[in-house]
């Protein structure tokens, strides 16, 4: 029961009381008044009750009165303040994600007579990376500002946040080409950006749209299709929209019928381990990179840049760099004089599992952590948090050695290579294509290599090709090399006796 809805009903009770009390001293009245004279003292004696009794109920009805008056202005305001805080985001004045999902269910009608409507899904990009360079504060600001944008942009919509950095609009009607018109403004909008500390930060954003009932006539499947069309843009590059497709639809039931068979793979203990050498100047192997690869019973060999991506999007990736690296600690003995590197995904260096998990695979395979290069992204160096780096360093302090991979892909400077704790960089096979008649190629691997020999990091070309790569590669001053050209990945030849911890033991720890 709400506060209003109380103090109407004690004022009513108020109201009746006091209402008794002055029909009491009305019968009273009426009583002295037909009373017989002989009772003449008796009447005075009633009268001046009455008197008594009705000044005393006027007066504490204008009491009542007033206070009732007074408790209901405090009611309506609490109320309204209750309303705010339970419907609306404090932060950016959205509708909270319960009043918001109301109105959706009101707004999108029934099955059988559905209102033509159009669902919006706003996530903000690289909302962690904006707290964490620029602070909490402004990634607050960030999300009010986009709020505001949408406001402008859908004037006569409902906004609400749904949680975190994403953001939903409702829009009537089915005009779909009105709708992307608003959602580019809206994305406009955000890239000029938002001020902090005297500069201008751009701001980007995803957005999937789905619409009744064209894609959905349910409350409860329209922000699924929604999501799947976010989930697109973000795949195609965020900071763009996507209408709901539905082929997406079949998509997405492909993804999941390969995420089941990944993961039935690692149980089972299907996928398997290649090895391709890395040399020195003199083509002697230095070293191996450990490639994971999944042979399909039916569909054959499956690329990594199809079943990583799904993997990394679950629990499957943390699976998978197990099963990886602990078939490459059974593996040592078959590399005595070379350290194997091995992929560490950007989704588990976010937890702390990984730096547990290796630990405890050495442990359990009797390895040693400097047999090992642990390789990243230069992209997810460059997005890395300081826990993220934190664990780069814990597994540095263990033992392993860090190597930073496809490094000129992205936007790391050459001033990450000091601050990053690192031990090799890879060059990435772009530029090794290029060095014949690049300039810019050339001059970036040369002042690369010598920036590397300052820090003593090793200098990995990888993807060579030709003999041709191999010596400009050498002569620009890379000193380890990697590629087809070399040595194409391979799977060892059957194991038949593990030393101490067997094979089947070992890998069955994983499942």
């Amino acid at each position: 029961m709400s506060i209003l809805s109380t103090v109407q009903r004690n004022g009513e009770r108020f109201y009746s009381g006091v209402q008794a009390l002055l029909i009491s001293a009305t019968a009273m009245v009426a009583i002295a008044y037909f009373a017989p004279p002989e009772e003449s003292a008796f009447t005075t004696w009633l009268l001046l009750t009455c008197m008594v009794l009705s000044v005393a109920g006027l007066a504490l009805l204008t009491y009542l009165r007033r206070t009732v008056s007074q408790q209901l202005q405090d009611a309506v305001r609490i109320e309204a303040e209750r309303h705010r805080v339970t419907e609306t985001d404090l932060m950016t004045t959205a509708l909270t994600r319960g009043r918001f999902l109301d109105e959706l269910s009101a707004s999108i009608g029934t099955l059988s007579k559905p209102r033509r409507i159009m669902l919006l899904l706003v996530d903000l990009d690289h909302f962690k990376q904006l707290n964490d360079g620029f602070g909490h504060q402004f990634g607050d600001e960030a999300l009010a500002h986009l709020v505001a944008c949408a406001r402008h942009c859908f004037p006569d919509c409902a906004i609400g946040r749904l949680g975190g950095d994403e953001f939903a609009i409702l829009m009537y009607g089915n005009d779909l080409n009105r709708c992307r018109t608003r959602a580019q403004k809206l994305l406009a909008m955000l890239q000029d950006g938002r001020a902090c500390e005297g500069h201008q930060v751009p701001l980007s954003a995803s957005i999937g749209i789905a619409v009744a009932p064209q894609h959905a006539s349910s409350h409860k499947e329209l922000p699924l299709l929604a999501d799947l069309a976010l989930y697109e843009s973000k795949g195609a590059g965020r900071g763009r929209v996507t209408v709901f497709d539905p082929d997406m639809l079949s998509e997405k039931r492909q993804r999941r019928l390969l995420e089941r068979e990944l993961r039935a793979a690692v149980y089972l203990n299907e996928l398997e381990l290649h090895y391709q050498v890395i040399t020195d100047t003199e083509r002697n192997r230095a070293a191996v990179e450990g490639l994971v690869r999944w042979r399909h019973p039916v569909r054959g060999m499956i690329s990594p840049g199809e079943f990583i991506p799904i993997a990394e999007r679950s629990s499957l990736i943390d699976m998978i760099g197990e099963w990886v690296f602990r078939r490459a600690c059974l593996d040592l003995h078959r590399f005595p004089d070379n350290r194997i590197s091995i992929n560490v995904s950007g989704e588990q260096l976010k937890r702390d599992g990984l730096v547990h998990m290796l630990d405890r695979v050495l442990q359990e395979t009797d390895a040693q952590a400097n047999r090992f290069i642990l390789e990243i992204t230069e992209t997810v160096a460059t997005a890395a948090t300081p826990e993220i780096i934190a664990r780069i360093v814990r597994l540095r302090e263990m033992g392993f050695h860090i190597a930073l991979d496809d490094f000129g892909t992205g936007h790391c400077g050459f001033n990450y290579i000091k601050t990053l704790p690192i031990d090799a960089i890879k060059i990435d096979r772009s530029y090794i294509h290029n060095l014949d008649d690049d300039r810019i190629a050339q001059v970036f691997v040369s002042a690369l290599t010598q920036i590397a020999r300052i820090q003593d990091l090793v200098i990995v070309a990888e993807g060579i090709e030709t003999e041709e790569e191999f010596r400009l590669a050498r002569s620009a001053g890379c000193n380890r090399f990697q590629g087809y050209y070399l040595g194409k990945p391979q799977p060892l030849p059957p194991f038949r006796e593990a030393p101490g911890l067997t094979e089947r033991r070992a890998l069955a720890l994983s499942a």
